[in-house]
C-alpha cells in the first residue's frame, strides 16, 4: 500500500482552518500565485490529495482543469469558501472511487 500526504493550498481561511484540523501540510498563497502552485504540486508525487478552494478551482485555465479532470493521481478536492456556497464540487466519494478504482462506501 502506497501511502501519500494530503495537503491544502489556498487562502487564509482554508488554509488555517484546515491547519486547525491537524493537518501539517498547508500551502497559504494568495489568489494570484494559486493556478502557478497548483500546477507545481500536480507535478510532484508527494501528495495524492490536494485541498483548494472551489471558487479559485473555477477560474482557473482552462487546460489545467481538463488535464485535473482527465488524472486519477493526485485527487483535487475542492471545498466551498467561507461563503459556504457549492458551485460545481463533485462529491468526495465519487473523487476517491475515482482515485481508487472502487468505491470504498459500496455495500457488499
Amino acid at each position: 500500500m502506497v501511502k501519500t500526504k494530503i495537503v491544502a493550498l489556498g487562502g487564509a481561511p482554508l488554509v488555517m482552518g484546515f491547519q486547525l484540523a491537524g493537518l501539517e501540510d498547508t500551502i497559504l498563497v494568495k489568489k494570484e500565485q494559486f493556478q502557478e502552485k497548483l500546477e507545481e504540486l500536480l507535478k510532484t508525487q508527494e501528495f495524492g490529495i490536494i485541498v483548494v478552494n472551489e471558487l479559485w478551482l473555477n477560474e482557473i485555465d482552462w487546460r489545467i482543469k481538463k488535464k485535473i479532470d482527465s488524472i486519477a493521481f493526485p485527487v483535487i478536492v475542492a471545498v466551498p469558501d467561507v461563503s459556504g456556497k457549492s458551485a460545481e464540487g463533485e462529491e468526495i466519494r465519487l473523487l476517491i472511487k475515482r482515485a481508487l478504482g472502487f468505491d470504498l462506501a459500496a455495500k457488499k
